[in-house]
């Protein structure tokens, strides 16, 4: 049997509400826990969270406890982390709490300045958006125009047309890339999120961009299961963007042989396996639909529009006239085999490639 998890002085004065003998347990110092140049609230008061006994720090029990005064105390003193690396402010967002996060500000606390911050913090607000989050942004004066990109295409992700309104308000570009190159309207088409979609395109989200996968907002959807989203989408794709006649030009372009053209206008389009072979499926690309990509400096066709694990991504070459692997988190890109042999065994080179197994 546990024995019963001991309330220390911090907790006691906290639960009883009582100012002076928390002012003097932070002037005798035994609040903090010191770790060489380490010096932060020592985490030693008990709390019960699902049944379970966890132990956190005098700021946030005072928060769980709703001692204001507690709390104030405790960032009048400094012993709140307020600097950009620490958590107590988002602790107030995430709490709703705008009267409190208004005084950390007024005491001293500082967001960070780069896009990384800026998207956490957008993210965080995402969750509570009411009309004090303008405000506070407003307050802060961070250069969400410049550096918000990253976070509109999260927010359009999730579906937030209140924030993508503020973002796209404060100079945000409506066109902005995340790290794969995804854009906020294709971010939304593969959420299937169809009235994001809508209000993008209103307000001018080029539909026709590319992520570094091929993929745009129209085939994302299509990938992601969202037929509904990839027919509007489709409608809404300027006249003549995408054709047959287009993709003619951009396969002889790239050296591909005419068996492997006639395939990708005729289908069948989805690649089922047998039982043995690792891969499941893979679905290509319908033939307008194939997509020129840059990877690792050299220019290919992007072929699979979707696959079993969502981790496929087999490329045309058109140098070495071969159908290569690309696993873009292992940076691995490599050769399987010319078209005719790779159509013939494609479950069989696919299982080999998701092993690293290739010929020289």
């Amino acid at each position: 049997m546990y024995e019963k998890a001991v309330m220390p002085p911090a907790g006691e004065a906290i639960l009883a509400g009582d100012l002076e003998k928390m002012r003097c347990l932070i002037e005798d110092g035994s609040l903090l826990f010191r770790n060489g140049e380490i010096v932060r609230l020592h985490r030693d008061i008990p709390k019960i969270v699902g049944g379970e006994t966890l132990y956190t720090d005098a700021f946030d029990f005072a928060l769980d406890q709703n001692q204001t005064e507690i709390v104030h105390l405790l960032i009048d003193h400094g012993l709140v982390d307020l600097t950009p690396n620490g958590d107590a402010m988002f602790v107030a967002i995430r709490r709703g709490d705008f009267v409190l996060l208004n005084y950390m500000l007024d005491h001293g606390g500082q967001f960070g300045r780069t896009e990384r911050d800026i998207t956490r913090l957008i993210l965080n607000l995402s969750d509570v958006w009411d009309e004090h989050c303008p405000a506070l942004l407003d307050r802060l004066e961070l250069p969400v125009g410049t550096l918000g990109g990253t976070a509109l295409c999260h927010i359009a992700g999730e579906n937030r047309v209140s924030v993508a309104e503020y973002l796209l308000g404060a100079g945000v570009d409506i066109n902005s890339r995340d790290s794969s190159q995804d854009t906020p309207v294709l971010r939304a088409a593969a959420e299937g999120h169809t009235d994001m979609v809508r209000y993008l395109v209103e307000r001018g989200a080029d539909v026709t961009v590319q992520n570094e996968y091929g993929l745009r907002p129209y085939t994302a959807a299509r990938a992601n299961g969202h037929m509904d989203t990839a027919a509007v989408i489709k409608s809404l794709e300027p006249v003549g963007a995408f054709t047959n006649e287009l993709q003619d030009e951009l396969f002889k372009q790239y050296n591909v042989p005419t068996a492997m053209r006639d395939y990708f206008k005729n289908g069948p389009l989805l690649l089922e396996f047998t039982d043995d072979e690792r891969s499941g499926w893979v679905r290509l690309f319908a033939y307008s639909d194939v997509a020129e990509i840059t990877y690792d400096g050299h220019k290919v066709l992007s072929l699979v529009e979707d696959s079993w694990d969502y981790g496929i991504m087999l490329v045309w070459e058109p140098k070495s006239k071969k159908i290569w692997f690309v696993d873009m988190e292992h940076n691995i890109f490599h050769p399987m085999a010319t078209w005719t042999k790779f159509i013939r065994r494609a479950g069989w080179y696919i299982t080999r490639a998701v092993m690293w197994e290739f010929d020289d």
